[in-house]
């Protein structure tokens, strides 16, 4: 993989939800160190352009109703279908909500709407994918019970209707920070941490959404450590994930790893260009093509001892990753890294230099006390 650039001056949140459509990301939420989470107030929205690669922070429409609009939160998730987003869960200051919000990305503006079904109960750091028209939303963590969850509910998007998927309880989903992705027909699961020794593992479980069974798979050969609070996405119609956290060891990572459902096999990938991502956790990664853009997260400040990596720092950078090493994008980075002078280039070629060579100047809204 290719990285082609790391822009700095962007978003700095941890633990944050994201989703790409039509040409942007969208952030919702997350943690940074400087904010207050005592009271309530509406959650603070950034998107990040995907062409000039500039954040901003959006302002919205509650949509004639000030219920419509989620408060400040984290560890919640977002998932979009066509152009509108679906945000669900989180907690602030350690009041879980498990109401379901919908944001028009047309209009910018959020949606009222009537649930049905089964709800889930409050609860955080919980993960979430589509398949079919339905949401699926895995594990977490309720406030109210104190306990991991072992369930799989889905959410119909059509019918705003929950449906708690019973047959599929299982303790291997009693796990909170785990990430999910969809390939095809089915949902594959990885990492997070549990409450069962040895806490850790570096299982894939896999849902077959047709069938409707849960199992966990085997896999011969080479896996990644076990961890949590990373990110995984889709590439290729194949799962990769990048980071995260293991509290037993102390360790945060900063390896890719690709996992082949078709083989049942994990593969470590390198980089070249720029240099990698550090180490993190509670960061977020976006695939859109043969492009990651990975942002956010907090790392051990540095100088820090293994043991002590509960000492962080919120990052606020962005990377540009190209999965299949085009050729425009070796260019690309070849006139990053040598500075090279594009004067000569046509205007719009120029431009895009220029937003990969520019670092953003976000000034993020400061949740304080009033």
């Amino acid at each position: 993989m290719l990285v082609v650039a790391r822009i700095e001056g962007g978003l700095k949140r941890v633990n944050h939800a994201v989703v790409a459509v039509n040409g942007h990301i969208y952030s919702f939420g997350g943690l940074a160190g400087t904010d207050d989470y005592s009271y309530e107030r509406p959650i603070v929205v950034y998107t990040l352009d995907m062409h000039t690669l500039r954040w901003e922070e959006i302002q919205y429409s509650d949509g004639g109703d000030p219920a419509n609009v989620p408060c400040i939160r984290y560890g919640h998730s977002v998932v979009a279908q066509d152009d509108i987003i679906y945000l669900w869960g989180g907690c602030r200051d350690y009041v879980p909500c498990n109401k379901i919000f919908m944001f028009d990305t047309n209009r910018r503006s959020w949606l009222a709407n009537e649930v049905t079904g089964t709800i889930p109960g409050a609860r955080m750091d919980h993960t979430a994918c589509t398949s079919g028209g339905f949401m699926y939303v895995f594990g977490g963590f309720e406030e109210e019970r104190h306990q991991f969850a072992n369930t799989v509910f889905r959410f119909e998007f059509k019918t705003c209707t929950w449906q708690h998927l019973n047959q599929l309880n299982s303790y291997l989903l009693a796990k909170h920070f785990m990430t999910c992705v969809t390939i095809d027909n089915k949902i594959f699961l990885f990492g997070g941490r549990s409450l069962r020794c040895p806490f850790y593992d570096n299982d894939i479980m896999e849902l077959d959404t047709e069938k409707m069974t849960l199992s966990k798979l085997a896999i011969a050969g080479y896996k990644p450590y076990a961890r949590s609070n990373h990110s995984a996405v889709v590439i290729n119609n194949k799962m990769m994930i990048f980071g995260g956290y293991n509290d037993i060891t102390y360790e945060h990572y900063d390896d890719f790893n690709v996992f082949d459902p078709k083989t049942y096999s994990w593969t470590s990938v390198n980089t070249i260009g720029q240099e990698p991502p550090r180490a993190r956790q509670g960061n977020c990664c976006v695939a859109v093509n043969s492009f990651l853009y990975l942002f956010g997260g907090r790392c051990p400040e540095p100088k820090t001892r293994k043991d002590q990596a509960d000492q962080l720092m919120e990052l606020d950078d962005l990377f540009v990753i190209d999965t299949d090493r085009s050729l425009c994008s070796m260019a690309l980075q070849v006139v990053l890294k040598n500075d090279l002078d594009t004067r000569r280039l046509p205007p719009t070629l120029r431009r895009e230099v220029e937003s990969y060579r520019t670092d953003n100047k976000l000034q993020c809204t400061q949740l304080n006390a009033q």
